[in-house]
């Protein structure tokens, strides 16, 4: 699988998600936002077009993207704290 380096408008989008999600953090607990978060990344896989894109290569494109998310997560809190 390539690479695909993002691009503003999915820095976009993705600050627009994460804005939603803290609008509920003091209702949900964290393991409720990831379960309804993951609930709408398999509605985004069942929608997928399957001559366009197989299930298994959606499940690889959210595997290698959950593994950058947690890298990336990481290298905030070392930041933040002066660990990294």
């Amino acid at each position: 699988m390539k690479h695909a380096a993002p691009k503003e408008k999915h820095f976009m989008l993705r600050q627009e998600l994460v804005s939603v999600l803290r609008r509920h953090q003091d209702t949900l607990c964290p393991a409720e936002l990831l379960a309804v978060s993951s609930q709408l990344v398999g509605n985004l896989i069942a929608l997928q077009d399957e001559t366009r894109l197989s299930p298994d290569f959606a499940m690889e494109i959210v595997l290698r993207n959950i593994e950058e998310g947690n890298r990336a997560a990481i290298a905030d809190v070392k930041l933040q704290t002066g660990t990294g």
